[in-house]
C-alpha cells in the first residue's frame, strides 16, 4: 500500500511548482496516524505546494510559513524541540511533519474528524464555524481532486 501512495504522491507532486517528496507525506502520516492524502490536500489548500509561503496578512497579525502554513501560534512550542521560522521555510519535510503535528493535537482535542480539520485553518472557536466549514470544504474538494488526478 505504501508503494501506490508514494506513486500516487510523487506522479502529482512532480506537476506541482514546488516539489516535496512524497516521503515526507507518508512518513508524517505514518508517525502521527494521519492519512497522507489528507495532509496532501492540506498543503494544496494551505499554499498550492509552495514550501517558501508566507502570509503576513491575518487579521491577528500572526505570520503563517511554509507548504502546511504553520502559524506563529506554534512558535514557542516549536522552539523547545528547536524549529524557528528559517526551519519551517527552509525544510518542506519538517514542515509536513509539523503541519501532521499541528493536526494530531486537533484529534487529540476533539477527535479524528473534519472538524478537527477545519480547526488547523480557523480554530476551535464557536464564532469561526462558517470560517471551519469553508476549510473542510476546500480539503474536501483538494483531497478529490489529489484522489482523481494522481495517477
Amino acid at each position: 500500500m505504501k508503494k501506490i501512495i508514494t506513486f500516487l504522491f510523487c506522479s502529482f507532486l512532480t506537476f506541482t511548482s514546488s516539489f516535496v517528496s512524497a516521503f515526507c507525506f507518508n512518513e508524517a502520516g505514518e508517525k502521527y496516524n494521519i492519512s497522507p492524502l489528507i495532509l496532501a490536500a492540506m498543503a494544496y489548500t494551505e499554499s498550492s505546494f509552495n514550501s517558501k509561503a508566507i502570509n503576513a496578512d491575518n487579521k491577528n497579525k500572526s505570520v503563517d510559513y511554509g507548504l502546511m502554513q504553520i502559524n506563529t501560534f506554534w512558535l514557542p512550542h516549536l522552539k523547545k524541540m528547536n524549529i524557528n521560522e528559517d526551519d519551517l521555510i527552509n525544510d518542506a519535510c519538517l514542515n509536513v511533519h509539523v503541519g501532521a503535528w499541528v493536526l494530531a493535537q486537533n484529534f487529540k482535542l476533539n477527535g479524528d474528524n473534519w472538524e478537527s480539520i477545519g480547526a488547523y485553518n480557523a480554530g476551535f472557536r464557536k464564532v469561526a464555524q462558517s470560517a471551519r466549514d469553508r476549510y473542510i470544504q476546500i480539503v474536501k474538494a483538494n483531497l478529490e481532486y489529489i484522489k482523481n488526478n494522481a495517477s
